[in-house]
């Protein structure tokens, strides 16, 4: 009819491997489980034999016999035949080599239709004695079907378990921010591996020599405690949150217990393993707090993993009862790895899902921030180029004015409209800084610079702007400073001057130092301390939180001296970040005021040189507009620009100077006067109804009818750096801001006439 299953009560002769058949005080035991008495009373450790009477039909022949999982030694006979051995038997523990092999066998012919089949056993090497899984009985057709029926499935989830580890740590070499693929591809493969002895056919045990069933045992330990723990990174990983860190600190001390009992003897190791595998099974329940949360919290394909962990707890809670003998099933475990591993895939499928739902989202909201960043920049620039041109002619126009013959009341008016116009200037100069930095368009320009020099530069053009007899400026050398460094000069200088005009204008007299330390660092660089020190009106505590916010003022309620942008602090503080420095500030109101930053850079070699330091008496000269500059520099000098104006301003300018320049109104005009005035100096505007600047420009260098190129320099009110390299690159010289100012025309055109330009009217 089958294959028969051999459960039930069989007779136990406990210490007798050669029991006669008509004794009278019979004790039986049921198989499968742990070997005890008809009371119940467990066997220890030790040896004896398990006895079966089999009934046959007078039909049955070549009947095979396929053994449970029997652990250490055991010998099955049929009659006074011994038909099967595994492992060597022994009556201690040093005569018995365990070895545990399931094995199907032939069966002798029947005698009067009895089958009397005895297995002997030796138990000294584990600590639970006796037939685990059922002993099969039936035909050779049977027996093998199900053998291979059972060799199948361990092959499909080994398979399955395999797959699925590859697959996942392929996803995490694409992904490897994403952590849960390597941890669930540990998980998958531990557990295949674990299969190969610990499934229900226990291959590996078929090829391994005899001998090495202690190392097997420890080893199936070690390998539990590493997949224990990929299990709770793998959660970890997925639920991390500060909250469920208990849990995972328990199950990790919980799995790392037993790496302490590894140096025992293979008899204590085996009870202490058994005792790990039912607390570890309590520590997971502990995990089931972050998933059934994440259930709550409707975390994407938390239902998946919910369903999976219970899966898989409730068939190893199986394996948990057949490793102590008290149910008769084959080892499921594999079966609620496999389980997990596909709802955890479908699960991973639906977190990868979201995720790059997220992605998306976040790409979209990234490119809406980068639209407005963009727009918020592209604004502020077109606002500040339109009001820098105005600015032009007002600063302009009063810088002329100045030169007139005034009236003492009109001279005041005057300086009220050029202090308006300054503060206007400065304000657009600020916003249009601070959005660069905030929208990370911000860019270091690192050089080496002349550091002493510059310090004292710094110092000597704000004592050159101060009473000296009211305010003291001092510049104090704290040890000895590298002659070079490398760093933004001008950001360096825009980061000093800002904290020193503070400094100027809430200090009416006292002293202001600022004293500079060097701190050697390795690879050649240096730490730079500079502070600011001032003995002012201080700032109060209630405002010291404000003071590097943006459009703040701390003291906003003092005189016209005081009045600024609100900006000067936050845009120094965001420069000394982005040149990986800090800035902090000690005051106390009413008695003055400290400020220090310090950042890191590196320095030349051989860049600290003996008597390096500038004198401290040297001044920045201050340049000045000269009214014969014409005679030193006779230039032909050609303006191109639509707005009359900046035009007027401009030719006022080079009038003042000594000069009779040239106008053109458009991009043609400007071509025509180039090719037949041949001038040495261009000043050229970039926003031209007919041809923009660049394209003037560019076609100017490529004309081969100009014998003479003359020195372009752009004049524009678009002062972002972008704009510089697109006029650089086009071809001109060099680049001007407006509203133009009369000593920069001045420097500008004593910058290129010492440059051996040749003067077209000479």
């Amino acid at each position: 009819m089958g294959n028969v299953p051999l459960n039930g009560e069989w007779q136990i002769d406990w210490k007798d491997w050669n029991p006669k058949e008509n004794s009278l005080n019979k004790e039986f035991t049921i198989v499968p489980g742990h070997w005890a008495n008809s009371n119940s009373e467990k066997y220890p450790t030790g040896f004896g034999t398990l006895s079966l009477t089999i009934l046959v039909s007078e039909t049955a022949k070549n009947l095979y016999l396929q053994n449970g999982v029997t652990r250490n030694a055991f010998e099955i006979s049929a009659g006074k035949e011994t038909i099967y051995k595994s492992g060597t038997i022994g009556e201690n523990y040093s005569a018995e080599i365990p070895n545990l092999n399931i094995q199907t066998v032939s069966l002798p012919n029947s005698l009067n239709n009895q089958i009397h089949l005895s297995v002997r056993i030796s138990c000294f090497h584990y600590h639970i004695c006796g037939i685990a899984t059922p002993y099969i009985l039936g035909t050779h057709l049977g027996i093998n079907k199900s053998f291979l029926e059972t060799i199948s499935r361990d092959v499909f989830v080994l398979a399955s378990l395999l797959t699925l580890a590859f697959f996942h740590l392929v996803l995490y070499l694409f992904w490897r921010d994403e952590k849960t693929h390597i941890y669930f591809a540990s998980v998958c493969f531990l557990a295949a591996i674990r299969l190969l002895s610990t499934g229900e056919t226990r291959l590996i045990y078929n090829y391994l020599p005899p001998g090495i069933y202690e190392t097997m045992v420890r080893i199936n330990g070690i390998s539990f405690v590493l997949l224990y723990l990929s299990f709770v990174l793998y959660v970890r990983e997925i639920y991390n949150s500060e909250k469920y860190k208990l849990i995972y600190r328990i199950n990790f001390f919980v799995a790392f217990l037993l790496f302490f009992a590894l140096p025992l003897n293979i008899l204590t190791f085996s009870k202490f393993l058994a005792f790990h595998l039912i607390l570890s099974l309590l520590a997971i329940f502990g995990l089931l707090y972050p998933i059934i949360h994440g259930v709550i919290l409707k975390k994407p394909g938390s239902r998946f993993f919910l369903f999976s962990v219970i899966a898989t707890m409730s068939l190893f809670s199986l394996d948990i009862l057949t490793e102590f003998a008290k149910k008769g099933t084959a080892y499921l475990a594999q079966y609620g790895f496999l389980v997990f591993g596909l709802s955890q895939a479908l699960f991973i499928a639906d977190r990868m899902i979201e995720n790059f739902r997220n992605k998306e989202r976040l790409k979209q909201e990234k490119e809406n921030a980068e639209a407005k960043v963009n727009f918020k920049t592209s604004f502020l620039s077109t606002m500040s180029h339109e009001i820098r041109t105005p600015m032009n002619g007002i600063l302009g126009m009063t810088q002329i004015l100045k030169q007139t013959e005034l009236s003492e009341e009109q001279k005041e008016y005057l300086n009220l409209i050029q202090f308006s116009g300054d503060n206007l200037l400065l304000l657009v100069n600020d916003i249009l800084d601070l959005t660069k930095l905030e929208s990370g368009q911000f860019e270091l320009h690192l050089e080496p610079m002349p550091l002493p020099k510059f310090l004292n530069d710094c110092i000597n053009l704000f004592k050159s702007q101060t009473n000296s007899n009211q305010l003291k400026i001092e510049l104090d050398f704290l040890n000895k400073l590298p002659a070079f460094l490398i760093t933004d000069q001008r950001r360096f200088a825009q980061i000093l001057t800002n904290l020193l005009s503070n400094a100027v204008k809430f200090t009416e007299k006292g002293n202001i130092t600022v004293s500079i330390e060097s701190i050697p660092l390795p690879d050649n660089q240096v730490r730079l301390v500079i502070s600011v020190k001032d003995t002012g009106i201080g700032i109060p505590e209630d405002r010291m939180g404000i003071l590097f916010q943006p459009f703040s003022q701390v003291h906003s309620h003092l005189t016209e001296k005081t009045v600024g942008t609100g900006l000067g602090l936050a845009i120094t503080k965001k420069l000394i970040e982005e040149m990986g420095g800090s800035i902090s500030v000690q005051s106390i109101y009413g008695r003055g005021s400290n400020f220090t930053f310090q950042f890191n850079s590196q320095i030349p070699e051989e860049s600290f040189q003996p008597n390096s330091f500038t004198n401290v008496g040297e001044t920045i000269p201050k340049i000045e507009w000269d009214s014969k500059l014409s005679e030193k520099y006779p230039l032909k000098i050609l303006i191109a620009d639509d707005d009359p104006i900046n035009q007027k301003v401009s030719s006022l300018f080079l009038k003042k100077l000594g000069y009779t320049a040239l106008q053109a109104e458009d991009g043609e005009g400007t071509l025509d006067m180039v090719r037949s005035e041949l001038p040495d100096l261009v000043f050229m505007d970039i926003q031209m109804p007919d041809m923009d600047g660049i394209t003037v420009t560019k076609c100017i260098r490529q004309s081969q009818a100009i014998p003479k190129q003359p020195v372009i320099i752009a004049l524009t009110a678009n002062v972002l750096e972008e704009e510089k390299q697109r006029c650089l690159s086009s071809g001109m010289d060099d680049f001007m801001t407006k509203p133009l100012l009369l000593h920069d025309l001045d420097f500008m055109i004593r910058k290129w006439a010492k440059k051996d330009l040749a003067p077209s009217n000479t």
